[in-house]
């Protein structure tokens, strides 16, 4: 990888650790809000998709892609949307003698771990990519897309899509070979 392409792949890790940081603690909502955007995404991009997927797979089924990439991953969405609440809830736990009989209390806070990098392999390139971004997002953490290289077309869409839909600070895909 050229030098210059290794330092605009660290200034923006280093800009999603800077942004994760900042913006501690985040709200419930924000999360919420990211997975949203990233349904409306895949959703309202999914025939785009389907053909890019198409034209890189030489001739894939128009209803596989709907099916296996697009409804999956808006699937995936609804999931974490329907369980982050329950997910993000501090869980009680006993306290070890003697302890309790002082008065303390423990329990267990789940919290987002800071940028978290996704590689996507060739074969359900918008699913396994977006499918675990679902559950990033609704951990709370930031996210870095790495696609495969065999999937050029849908690869480049999803870079574009993504721009649109996300800060870079939040959310952002890296195209490229297996240097990158």
């Amino acid at each position: 990888m050229a030098d210059d392409r290794r330092h605009e792949l660290e200034a923006l890790l280093a800009r999603q650790r800077a942004a994760f940081t900042a913006s501690r603690p985040e709200p419930l909502s924000q999360r919420k809000d990211r997975i949203r955007r990233a349904i409306a995404l895949v959703k309202d991009h999914g025939e785009d998709f389907a053909k890019a997927m198409s034209a890189d797979f030489g001739n894939r089924s128009h209803a596989q892609s709907m099916l296996t990439d697009i409804a999956a991953t808006v699937g995936a969405g609804h999931h974490a949307l329907k369980n982050i609440d329950k997910w993000a809830k501090s869980e009680k736990r006993k306290v070890q003698f003697p302890l309790g009989l002082l008065g303390a209390k423990a329990e267990v806070r789940f919290e987002p771990k800071g940028v978290i990098g996704i590689l996507s392999p060739w074969n359900f390139p918008v699913q396994l990519a977006f499918g675990p971004l679902m559950q990033v997002l609704a951990a709370g953490n930031r996210a870095m897309i790495k696609p495969s290289e065999f999937t050029e077309r849908t690869s480049e869409l999803m870079a574009g899509l993504t721009a649109e839909y996300f800060a870079p600070e939040e959310v952002t895909v890296i195209t490229g070979g297996p240097e990158v």
